[in-house]
């Protein structure tokens, strides 16, 4: 991006950001006027009451990004001056992390054991980030709330990320992460790189039911499931690179190695969790089944009692016509 299309982008989101801070002061105001009027001196409170509240509420982003220690940018190299000089900046910003304590710094191969340990961690919360998005994704089945379920679940799991290594990505670092996660969730082009129906096909086959008629939705959920959790992955892997690498990481390497371990991990994710999804809808869709052709024999039991005392009404309603008839022709017959 050139310098003039950079001014550009930052005026017109100062200007956006005004705009929008004028239109919600005006709303405050309009808000403490009508309980000014409710009760006569309530305005100012309310006022700024309410002005203070949106101010924590826009600070509060800023003030948690900037608690995190500042980001170690790593060196192109792996060795030389500027190498040695990061590995004491890392060593020292590694001996304040909660999660190393007790754990030697001193050379390069215990730095990177430590590295290690908070893979580790992060790992376990990629995945389990991922995870919660395959089970929510695949049971809500709403477009549009998935897609944001899925944005906002993935900003906040790179944030945790950060939160692990103990430093703050610098601001270009988190431009590249956070557009990732946008186009990977908006775009989705990164599903071509991997066969879904690979990773659900164990499923169908550990299923006998995969011919019944609605069987065909439940795996078209757990795929839709699969597929943003393949994202989550990919996107978390992206992040942990960029937050333990000693030296400037290739992107395409990276996204490469982030490609291949979301798709080994999605696989574990699903044979743990798509089971069970599928046999809870099964059962759904089986008790659903069976109250409809209960409420058809309901059905078809009052229409066919009906239809007999229809029937004996009209039998009951011939004989006496008879009767009446047989009544009248024997008067005939006696005169």
């Amino acid at each position: 991006m050139s310098k003039s299309m950079r001014r550009i982008v930052v005026a017109f989101t100062a200007l956006l950001l005004l705009y929008v801070c004028i239109v919600l002061v005006g709303n405050i105001i309009q808000i403490a006027d009508a309980a000014d009027r409710i009760h006569l001196g309530a305005g100012q409170p309310v006022f700024w009451i309410l002005i203070s509240t949106f101010l924590i509420t826009a600070t509060s982003p800023f003030y948690l990004y900037f608690k995190l220690p500042k980001a170690l940018v790593p060196p192109s190299e792996s060795s030389g001056p500027e190498f040695e000089k990061y590995l004491v900046q890392l060593r020292q910003r590694l001996s304040t992390n909660p999660r190393l304590i007790g754990i030697p710094l001193e050379s390069q191969e215990e730095i990177q054991s430590a590295i290690e340990i908070l893979a580790k961690e992060s790992d376990k919360v990629i995945r389990e980030t991922a995870t919660a998005i395959f089970v929510s994704t695949s049971i809500m089945q709403n477009g549009r709330l998935d897609g944001l379920i899925t944005l906002f679940t993935q900003a906040r799991m790179v944030w945790r990320v950060a939160c692990v290594y103990q430093q703050r990505p610098s601001p270009r670092q988190m431009l590249y992460l956070y557009s990732n996660v946008g186009a990977n969730v908006l775009l989705a082009e990164s599903i071509e790189e991997i066969d879904l129906s690979e990773v659900v096909a164990p499923l169908f086959a550990s299923s006998v039911t995969s011919s019944i008629p609605g069987m065909s939705l439940i795996m078209n959920s757990i795929a839709s499931g699969t597929a943003n959790a393949f994202l989550t992955l990919r996107v978390g892997s992206i992040t942990r690179q960029y937050c333990e690498a000693l030296s400037t990481p290739s992107r395409s390497y990276v996204r490469r190695s982030a490609t291949l371990s979301a798709i080994v991990i999605v696989k574990d994710i699903v044979k743990e969790n798509g089971t069970r999804i599928l046999t809870g809808s099964w059962g759904m869709l089986r008790g659903a089944v069976d109250s409809t052709v209960q409420g058809a024999k309901n059905v078809a039991n009052k229409v066919g009692d009906t239809s007999i005392s229809s029937a004996k009404a009209v039998g009951n309603t011939i004989s006496s016509t008879i009767n009446g008839v047989k009544n009248i022709a024997g008067k005939i017959t006696s005169k």
